[in-house]
């Protein structure tokens, strides 16, 4: 093929157009197949399918994207179906010391001669849903991030010390930096005029240990719970009768209406007095 270089940019370099086979083992460009791919053996250096590199940057609103996968709906899709812009799958069955299915980094490099980049937002991953009005399933969820951790076999470990962890979601903090902005592990932002029930929630129908586990594994943390602002109530607890919240008839020296709530310290169980007519001395 002859490539021409004219005066005018080209919109395409390379053009399908027409028809192809239908599902995963067809396509308009195909290398390998799904389920019985080309076998490179063992390799010595990185090994890439597909490759897409672009150096250079947009003078407005614009966005550089090297891979765009884009699903449109045109009907009613049966029960079960499912719509992937980007699918990634790792079968592991040997030995394998790291794998993602989806994987991004971003670097800030602030060396580069005498300046130092202005950045707005920089996410690993970042997800943009647009809700409207819709019909939510009895069992439905809509979320920005989902994780599902199926299986019903023991995951081992050895070595000692052991740190192993299975989570649902991972947050490693490496940065050794006191950084002058405010930091955390997650952030939850209720903007004006939004609306939200709940910053955190468990919802546990099968065995739950800990809710909240907060654990020292070498520096002292300062606080387990820190509440800045006003806030209507610290505690919103169920009612009297309902464990942790005792029935009643605690004695106490708050006054006659005094309710137990019980904690655990050093697995040994005390109670919190709550009392409807505290009286206070100093």
């Amino acid at each position: 093929m002859t490539e021409y270089h004219g005066p005018f940019v080209r919109t395409q370099q390379i053009s399908i157009a027409g028809l192809w086979a239908e599902g995963i083992t067809g396509g308009a460009i195909k290398v390998g197949n799904y389920s019985t791919p080309i076998a490179f053996g063992e390799v010595t250096d990185n090994l890439i399918g597909s490759c897409v590199h672009i150096s250079g940057y947009t003078d407005g609103s614009q966005s550089v994207i090297p891979i765009h996968g884009k699903v449109t709906t045109t009907g009613d899709s049966g029960t079960g179906g499912t719509a992937q812009s980007i699918y990634g799958r790792v079968d592991i069955k040997h030995d394998l010391p790291s794998s993602y299915a989806v994987r991004g980094a971003i670097t800030i490099d602030g060396a580069v001669g005498s300046e130092i980049p202005e950045v707005n937002q920089v996410y690993g991953m970042f997800a943009t849903m647009g809700l409207t009005a819709c019909n939510l399933a009895s069992t439905g969820q809509v979320a920005g991030l989902a994780v599902e951790l199926t299986g019903s076999e023991d995951i081992t470990g050895t070595g000692s010390p052991f740190y192993g962890k299975v989570s649902g979601i991972r947050i490693a903090w490496e940065h050794t930096h006191a950084m002058s902005v405010d930091t955390c592990g997650i952030y939850t932002s209720v903007k004006s005029g939004a609306t939200l029930d709940s910053g955190y929630r468990v919802d546990a129908a099968g065995a739950l240990t800990n809710s909240f586990h907060s654990y020292n594994s070498g520096a002292t943390p300062t606080n387990v719970l820190k509440i800045e602002g006003a806030h209507t109530n610290v505690l919103s607890l169920p009612a009297a009768g309902t464990a942790p919240v005792s029935a009643g008839g605690v004695i106490g020296t708050h006054g006659a209406a005094t309710l137990g709530i019980a904690i655990l310290i050093n697995d040994a169980t005390y109670y919190l007095l709550a009392s409807t007519t505290p009286t206070f001395t100093t």
